[in-house]
């Protein structure tokens, strides 16, 4: 560092010497490792000197100053000064040289990682991220080969290896559980390499921090020139922080196609569960029929259904499968299926009949996937003006015989798919003019407010009665605004069905 100091200084350096010249000094001399390395006038005998002052950079003592022919104190302090001002000036050129060198690092990582982000920024596909970012962070760090390794959000793992694999897995998952445990960077020598693998030389791995998912972690095997410096982890640190955001945005990417995915099969198993539902009211002598239904924002298991068959009673059915989501969507469809098949297919195809035929075919389903139903079916008898139907487990059913109360017909039977027989009996209810039945599902009886009360029977019983003189669509059209008024402000979080015969 002197010498530099001395060629970059030395009209300084000539002046200081006739400044000592010009005081009565017979020479001034800079020693560099003992020798000599410049003294005016020259040749100088240095060691006649007996004025000697050292020359430090830090801790580290890199020359002397030498002044010949002169001996005083004040000569002394002079020499001393000098000495100091040349280390000083040797420390600042160092620290300059050590910020130079900090700005021509910091300035490599930056065109290298504007490299690797060019080279990723059109991919969003996992896979494809991590391959890209082993290639370029192979050719970035010159190494011979570079490894990525992330845990996914189900605890697997995916591994992309530059340019081809050259570590097993479960030497991968030990060095990855050094770092992920110390969270430092590891750097191993080829016999601190536990592999079967002997062309390994040196390995560096760094941890790659990912918020709120599984490990990951950057390895970079066998440095092409020389061993791993500094720079070569700085470097690859800003990589490793660079591939986590990548990984991140990999990773919320393709979350969001599940998601959008998913929000795609349960729109459309909505439709296909809305379609499955009658299009047309029925046109049935001595009934006054409505039904709807209005589902939650998720498929459920809500279905009713009516059909007329020639020399057959008008059949009609509500049911609500248990649960909700794609499961109760398709037992919806199995249960809706079972019941057509029956009332279409069985000789006498009475409501006790249908439950029980349906209910033997479809229990093993249903008890596979620790689900049931709950199904009323009627049929209309118009020459006794009479209801034939069988309740297994459904609620609620309103009454209201014209003029009257409104109540409820309790259930006599299990739901579908809860035991292997079905205990449902055939009940007869009388349907004279202005008699009003409901058959709804449990949506409109257990909306909520948002104080958490429930919509409940009560008010279903005393609303029906202020109802009863309405046609039957207008019946439905205001329990469902009723109940929708009552939930004001909280989501409907159950599909809401509502058959309603009035006799006219």
């Amino acid at each position: 560092m002197l010498p530099t100091i001395l060629t970059a200084q030395r009209p300084h350096f000539e002046a200081l010497a006739k400044a000592w010249q010009s005081a009565g000094a017979e020479a001034f001399v800079v020693i560099v490792n003992g020798f000599p390395l410049v003294s005016w006038p020259p040749y100088a005998d240095a060691e006649e000197a007996v004025l000697v002052e050292n020359i430090w950079a830090g801790h580290k003592k890199v020359g002397e100053l030498r002044v010949i022919g002169l001996s005083s104190a004040e000569a002394r302090a002079h020499l001393q000064t000098e000495a100091r001002l040349i280390s000083s000036l040797i420390q600042a050129n160092e620290n300059l040289q050590g910020v130079t060198a900090q700005l021509i690092d910091t300035q490599d990582q930056m065109l290298a990682l504007y490299d690797l982000t060019q080279a990723t920024r059109e991919y969003l596909d996992l896979n494809t991220v991590l391959e890209q970012m082993a290639r370029e962070t192979t050719r970035l760090i010159k190494v011979e080969a570079t490894f990525i390794m992330v845990q996914r959000p189900d605890e697997s793992w995916l591994i992309k290896q530059y340019p081809e694999p050259i570590l097993d897995l479960v030497t991968l998952e030990h060095m990855l559980d050094i770092v992920q445990t110390t969270g430092q960077d590891l750097l191993l020598s080829e016999e601190e390499v536990e592999s079967a693998h002997t062309d390994i030389r040196d390995l560096l791995l760094m941890p790659i921090q990912i918020r709120e998912s599984g490990q990951a972690a950057l390895g970079l095997v066998n440095k092409i020139e020389g061993d791993f410096l500094s720079p070569d982890i700085k470097l690859a640190r800003a990589i490793a922080e660079h591939a986590g955001a990548q990984i991140e945005n990999a990773l919320l990417y393709q979350k969001s196609l599940e998601q959008t995915k998913l929000q795609t099969e349960m729109e459309l198993a909505q439709r296909v569960q809305l379609n499955l539902l009658p299009r047309q009211q029925p046109s049935v002598v001595g009934i006054d029929f409505w039904a709807g239904s209005r589902p939650a924002s998720q498929v459920g298991g809500d279905f009713y259904d009516f059909l007329q068959q020639e020399g057959r009673p008008f059949t009609f059915t509500v049911g609500d499968i248990s649960g909700k989501g794609l499961p109760a969507a398709l037992l919806m469809s199995m249960t809706r299926t079972a019941i057509r098949a029956k009332v279409h297919d069985i000789p006498v195809a009475t409501p006790e009949v249908v439950v029980a035929r349906s209910n033997t075919e479809l229990y093993d389903d249903f008890t596979e996937v620790s689900m049931f139903a709950t199904i009323f079916v009627g049929q209309y008898e118009p020459a006794n003006r009479q209801i034939l139907y069988a309740n297994a487990g459904h609620s609620p059913v309103i009454y209201c015989p014209a003029g009257g109360s409104a109540r409820l017909l309790e259930a006599d039977g299990t739901a579908v798919g809860i035991l292997p027989t079905s205990f449902s009996e055939n009940q007869r209810l009388t349907f004279a003019p202005g008699d009003v039945l409901i058959v709804a599902t449990d949506g409109l009886s257990e909306a909520h407010n948002t104080r958490d009360e429930m919509f409940g029977y009560d008010r279903l019983l005393r609303l029906t009665e202020s109802l009863a003189n309405e046609s039957a669509q207008a019946i439905a059209e205001s329990l469902y605004q009723t109940v929708n008024e009552f939930s004001s402000g909280k989501s409907q979080d159950d599909d809401q069905t509502v058959m309603v015969l009035k006799g006219i």
